[in-house]
């Protein structure tokens, strides 16, 4: 979460819980990803082992969320989720007191404007709530996430008491077909590898290619997976032949990146 108030409010959001679940049920961790996940502990003493119950939560502010879109971590963490193992589902929880879904043009109006200068608004690195809407929407409709808007903290504290009452009257998921995962397995798979870090790197470097957003950064880097991938690719085939390529790998038919886009990212990594 960062320093300063990101640490106090985690702290906050954390004893909240304790006191509401009990403090048996909630455990500070760092996890090598998303902020809240729930396990079962089964057996005991030697033998006890930590299994996923199959739901992880990626919690972001709109100040999160909005820098994480900027510097490129909104789609390597999107891509390292759609990979980890035992997941029935992903959510993002979006914190923030405006709106979010139908996000009108006044507010983004409103946003842009205000009287602040071109600089601040260049130093804040904040995306007008239009932008967020959008994300939002590319979230739950195209990777296929779980998007929860909260207004505040207390707001996702009640959200997340419903959801661990939700997953205990579930029980255990020792019971489902396929089995449960080890949490050591989830730990040992979705941490930060020098491969997770190309993702990462490769993604930056598509967001600021023009006409190149997060759907089409999150479709390039699925299916390349490295610059010298994509270089090579246009090497070897049209831009006509890409797009149809991607179209065919997107859900619902449509495709992720725009003719515009392909031909910047051409120029830049297949001069």
């Amino acid at each position: 979460m960062g320093a300063g108030r990101e640490h106090k409010a985690r702290g906050a959001l954390l004893a909240d819980l304790a006191r509401r679940l009990g403090a048996s049920a909630v455990e500070a961790r760092s996890l090598p990803l998303g902020d809240v996940l729930w396990v079962w502990r089964t057996g005991s003493g030697e033998a006890e082992q930590e299994v996923l119950a199959g739901w992880i939560i990626e919690r972001k502010t709109f100040g999160d969320l909005s820098g994480s879109i900027v510097d490129g971590r909104y789609d390597e963490q999107k891509i390292r989720l759609l990979e980890a193992p035992g997941m029935d589902g992903v959510i993002y929880l979006i914190e923030g007191a405006g709106p979010l879904f139908g996000v009108t043009a006044a507010d983004d109006e409103q946003h842009r404007g205000g009287g602040r200068g071109f600089g601040q608004r260049l130093l804040a690195r904040s995306l007008p709530p239009a932008t967020l809407s959008t994300t939002a929407v590319h979230t739950q409709l195209i990777s296929g996430f779980h998007v929860v808007h909260t207004t505040s903290t207390p707001h996702s504290v009640t959200v997340l008491v419903a959801m661990h009452e939700a997953i205990c009257h579930v029980g255990s998921p020792g019971r489902r077909e396929g089995g449960a995962v080890p949490y050591r397995d989830f730990a040992e798979r979705t941490q930060k590898s020098c491969h997770a870090r190309v993702f990462e790197a490769f993604g930056r470097m598509l967001r600021v290619v023009p006409s190149c957003g997060p759907e089409a950064t999150e479709a390039l880097v699925d299916e390349f997976q490295t610059p010298q991938a994509l270089a090579a690719a246009f090497r070897d085939s049209s831009d006509t032949d890409l797009l149809l390529r991607l179209k065919a790998r997107a859900r619902g038919g449509r495709a992720p990146v725009s003719a515009a886009a392909l031909a910047a990212c051409r120029e830049l990594f297949a001069a």
